[in-house]
């Protein structure tokens, strides 16, 4: 089966590589995100049909439903952050007009929300990595190759949600939201590493079987 939709997709990579920031690398990220979650659930949908995997069939529906739920929770985040990066902009272009109190805290406001965007991509690409690891043991060895590629798309969709968190930090100035902003980032970028490392062992393992 071939893409039923190319010029779709042409489009959306024509928008990145636009002379335009935005949408960026936090576009980037939640459809990465997004398209580690449909190659899971294709995963899953695959191994389903096998009668060898009958004892992880109820498992494999209910990994299927959430990852399906994932991907819809991503993809609308795509287009979110590139939203939230225009409040920024035109925030800070406000306060350069006005320069006066309110402005300043639409600013604040702007770059929360700007924080809080690709936190939300990290949050779900991490349980997108999560149900990697059980789709790793469970999923069928022809599609180990697409499982690792999830698994990597997801990793790149949280560091690169965690980079644009990071970046819209630098211009806060609520010095306590900005620590525990950078605590939370710092463990999830924790969780992240073990969950796909782990994920990616046991298809090595299973390969070896």
């Amino acid at each position: 089966m071939v893409l039923k939709d190319l010029g779709a997709l042409r489009t959306f990579c024509d928008e990145l590589a636009s002379d335009q920031p935005s949408p960026g690398g936090g576009t980037a990220s939640a459809a990465a995100g997004a398209m580690a979650a449909s190659l899971l659930g294709m995963v899953c949908a695959i191994t389903r049909k096998s009668k060898k995997a009958e004892a992880h069939w109820d498992e494999l529906d209910q990994l299927r439903a959430s990852l399906s739920e994932l991907q819809k929770e991503l993809l609308p985040l795509a287009q979110e952050d590139a939203q939230a990066y225009d409040l920024v902009v035109e925030a800070f272009r406000n306060r350069k007009v006005k320069n006066d109190e309110e402005s300043a805290k639409g600013v604040e406001t702007a770059l929360k929300y700007a924080t809080e965007v690709p936190s939300r991509t990290a949050d779900a690409c991490l349980r997108v990595l999560k149900a990697a690891d059980r789709v790793a043991e469970t999923g069928s060895k022809n599609a180990y190759s697409d499982v690792a590629v999830a698994i990597y798309l997801a990793k790149a969709g949280l560091f690169g949600a965690l980079m644009n968190v990071e970046i819209n930090l630098d211009g806060n100035k609520d010095e306590q939201y900005v620590a525990k902003q950078r605590h939370d980032a710092q463990a999830r970028r924790c969780d992240g590493e073990i969950m796909s490392q782990r994920a990616l062992s046991k298809l090595g393992t299973r390969g070896k079987a």
